[in-house]
């Protein structure tokens, strides 16, 4: 089997985890929606699902995270809108580049959006985005430790959703270009404004 043909199954599985729901979809389902004839073959080569999920982790955090680290290094200290730009450009750029052909966002929006906390395999899967959410808390000191933490999530959710909204407009053909990058504009002014608003709530 051909690299070609391994990443056309994760792209498979990303789009049915996306559609179903990681617990709805077999390793033989994603095989037949990767047109592989070998019942198998998914089985195979990523052995269990988690190892599949892992290797689409690999797939597509591993260059997010990169990332997200490289436009951190380009700030000392890091302002919230700095911040903000670490944490949605690199998913935002994805969604929009692929034009609709990802189904990343919405892998991860279903999939989180459950109430699941994110359960990375290893720190290439989080480093930066730990080291993201650990400079907003920092920004947050003056605010009780309960609405800080509420913050966090809200904004992890909002960005979620709404770039996985963006990536089926896309698809669907009910965005362009400068549509999507409104709306990119929009969620980075509204993380800054979650995570900036007053102390008591």
């Amino acid at each position: 089997m051909t690299t070609d043909a391994r990443t056309t199954i994760l792209l498979a599985a990303e789009r049915l985890f996306a559609e179903r729901g990681v617990e709805f979809v077999s390793l033989r389902q994603i095989g037949e929606r990767a047109g592989q004839r070998n019942n198998s073959a998914v089985q195979y080569h990523f052995g269990t699902k988690e190892g599949l999920i892992r290797a689409l982790y690999d797939l597509r955090l591993v260059p997010l995270q990169e990332e997200r680290s490289r436009l951190l290094a380009t700030h000392e200290s890091p302002s919230l809108p700095d911040l903000a730009d670490a944490y949605v450009t690199p998913l935002a750029d994805l969604v929009i580049d692929s034009r609709g052909d990802s189904a990343y966002a919405r892998f991860i929006d279903r999939y989180l959006g459950r109430g699941r906390d994110f359960e990375p395999f290893d720190d290439r899967h989080s480093h930066s985005s730990q080291e993201v959410r650990r400079l907003m808390a920092s920004h947050l000191s003056g605010v009780p430790d309960d609405v800080r933490e509420e913050r966090l999530r809200l904004v992890q959710v909002m960005v979620t959703r709404s770039l996985a909204d963006l990536e089926q407009r896309l698809e669907d053909g009910n965005a362009d270009a400068a549509e999507a990058h409104l709306t990119v504009e929009v969620l980075l002014r509204a993380v800054v404004d979650v995570l900036g608003g007053s102390a008591t709530c």
